[in-house]
Formats: structure tokens, C-alpha cells, sequence
């Protein structure tokens, strides 16, 4: 499966500010010291909010405008020195497709993010 979610982490009352303005809700969330699962805890409070998962990495770049474009038409910005936000992009190879997935972001999708303060995390998962 491909997919994109936002992760946004830090300073508690600008989170509080962002996710009230969000479009939709978080899908996860946690506390500065809460347990990360793997013996560590989090320095930082956060949410996750699931933008798309789809079978095609080429249904993912839409969406994904679309979201971030609702996000800056009510106000949200990630450029607060407090604040860090990241597009995490999952990459899936898929074992049933003829060629490896690829995933183009132009110059205006990059633009985009830097102008919102959103860093880019891609990942490509091997098939199963």
C-alpha cells in the first residue's frame, strides 16, 4: 500500500493551535514523555493525521496537494521555530506491478512544502 500522513511534533500550545485548525482529525497522538514503544519516550508532543493510502503511487500527489492546500487556506503553517511538521510518503514496490513505483514531485509541490515549513520523508517498502 502507498500512503501519506503528516507528522507534526513540539511545542504544546502551537500543536494545540494547528490541530484545531486541521481539516480532519489525527489518527494518532502523544504527550511529551509518554513511551515510544521501543524503551524510549518522546521528547516532544505530536499527532499524526492519515492523508491517503491507495494501491498506486500515482493517486498519492493529489490528495496530498489538496490537503496541504486546505491546511494553508485556514491559516496553518508549519515555520514556527517551535514546531516540526513531515510528509512521510510510503513508497509500497508491489509485487503484482510490471515496474518498480516511482513518485514525481515537481517544483511547485516542492516549493509548496518549503513555503509551509514541511519536511519530506520518503520511503520505499520492499515487496512482501
Amino acid at each position: 500500500m502507498n500512503m501519506a500522513s503528516l507528522t507534526v511534533y513540539g511545542d504544546d500550545r502551537m500543536l494545540q493551535a494547528i490541530r484545531e485548525a486541521l481539516p480532519t482529525e489525527p489518527a494518532s497522538d502523544w504527550l511529551k514523555g509518554d513511551a515510544r514503544g521501543n524503551g524510549r519516550i518522546h521528547l516532544d508532543s505530536g499527532f499524526t493525521v492519515d492523508i491517503i493510502a491507495v494501491g498506486s503511487p500515482d493517486l498519492l500527489l493529489e490528495p496530498i496537494r489538496a490537503y496541504l492546500a486546505e491546511c494553508g487556506s485556514r491559516g496553518i503553517s508549519f515555520t514556527e521555530s517551535r514546531i516540526v511538521a513531515e510528509l512521510k510518503i510510503g513508497l509500497d514496490g508491489g509485487a503484482a506491478l510490471p515496474a518498480p513505483a516511482s513518485f514525481d514531485l515537481s517544483l511547485d509541490d516542492l516549493n509548496m512544502l518549503a513555503e509551509m515549513g514541511v519536511c519530506l520523508s520518503l520511503t520505499a517498502r520492499p515487496h512482501a
